[in-house]
């Protein structure tokens, strides 16, 4: 009996020792696994600070980059500007030498097309800038007439259409718009034409249409200013 006593308490005095060294065992292997955790965690704070880091120098190097196009279209405009005096200067010349050299003229004929291109875009847009909006629009149609195959005649249609809306004259600032959307289909122009020639027929009374030239915005440049523009129009004629 004292026998059987024995082995029973050896066997329960067993048991919980190893009860207690299996929990030993599991705590310290949560001990690890908790630590293993933290690390994790503190590497990964230390990743997304350093990706937030990445991701403000990106934000920077962006705007430098939209502000170096910016200079670049900039210096493209004034380029095509010297290019088109250049031109006409040319021409200017090689017409005064064509008249020099004619024995039976008496008197050298001006040269056509005396006003420099640049001149005269220039003179349109003080116009248009100081609101003379009616000599601005007529100085622009000058311009295009004279000098259609010009680096700038996108933008004087541009400008051209701005004076015509300003003064409420709404289907030839339409036309001036709708032309360069026809002519120039890859201008950068293109997301303001729409936006400027939809805004212009809706007193036509052509709303679905204007609809329709907004909705192409949202769609066709979803990343741009004029895009934003054309969801307030939008809201606008719900």
């Amino acid at each position: 009996m004292k026998n059987t006593k024995t082995l029973l308490f050896m066997a329960v005095s067993g048991s919980l020792l190893c009860g207690c060294i299996a929990s030993e065992r599991d705590m310290s292997t949560l001990k690890l696994q908790l630590q293993e955790l933290n690390s994790t965690i503190v590497q990964m704070q230390a990743n997304q600070a350093e990706l937030a880091g990445k991701m403000d120098e990106l934000n920077h190097n962006l705007s430098v980059s939209n502000e170096n196009l910016s200079q670049v279209d900039n210096q493209f405009s004034q380029l095509g500007a010297k290019l088109d005096d250049l031109s006409v200067t040319v021409r200017t010349v090689a017409a005064q030498a064509a008249q020099a050299a004619s024995a039976a003229e008496t008197a050298q004929q001006p040269a056509a097309n005396s006003v420099l291109p640049s001149d005269l875009f220039a003179e349109a847009k003080g116009l248009l800038d100081k609101g003379a909006f009616e000599a601005a629009a007529t100085g622009f149609k000058l311009y295009i007439t004279n000098y259609p195959d010009s680096e700038n005649v996108e933008q004087a249609y541009m400008y051209m259409g701005d004076a015509y809306a300003e003064q409420g004259q709404y289907k030839p600032a339409a036309i001036a718009y709708a032309t360069i959307l026809q002519k120039f289909p890859k201008s950068k122009l293109i997301p303001a034409a729409r936006l400027k020639y939809a805004r212009n027929i809706i007193p036509l009374g052509k709303k679905d249409e204007a609809k329709k030239y907004f909705n192409s915005i949202v769609k066709d440049f979803p990343a741009t200013s004029e895009a934003k523009l054309a969801k307030t129009e939008l809201a606008k004629l719900k």
